[in-house]
């Protein structure tokens, strides 16, 4: 399978801002998360389905996550990125903006 599943960046980056402009459309310029902790999984985890034993979830906090996005949006251009560590902290952010933006079971 390794190979097969491939994804430009360039369509991702552009599929990230369409849905970013979305959100900003339904939601304004500024949201409130109105969480802050919630339950996750390592992206290390997330894909070893055929792993003996299920990922035990661990907790991760937006407040964390969106003090290391302004960290990252303001250090200094030498600053050495440790992607997969960013990465997490955005990923907690879109999780938390595609449930905010998911219909409620009342509203389905």
């Amino acid at each position: 399978m390794a190979g097969e599943v491939l994804v430009s960046l360039g369509d991702l980056r552009q599929a990230l801002a369409l849905l970013l402009d979305e959100i900003e459309k339904r939601h304004g310029k500024v949201i409130d998360l109105d969480a802050d902790y919630y339950w996750t999984i390592g992206a290390w985890d997330a894909f070893r389905l055929g792993a003996v034993g299920v990922p035990e979830p661990t907790v991760g906090q937006l407040t964390d996550d969106v003090r290391s996005m302004r960290d990252m949006l303001t250090a200094p251009g030498d600053r050495t990125m440790v992607v997969w560590h960013d990465l997490a902290h955005v990923i907690g952010i879109l999780n938390r903006l595609a449930a905010l933006d998911r219909p409620s079971l009342e509203e389905r």
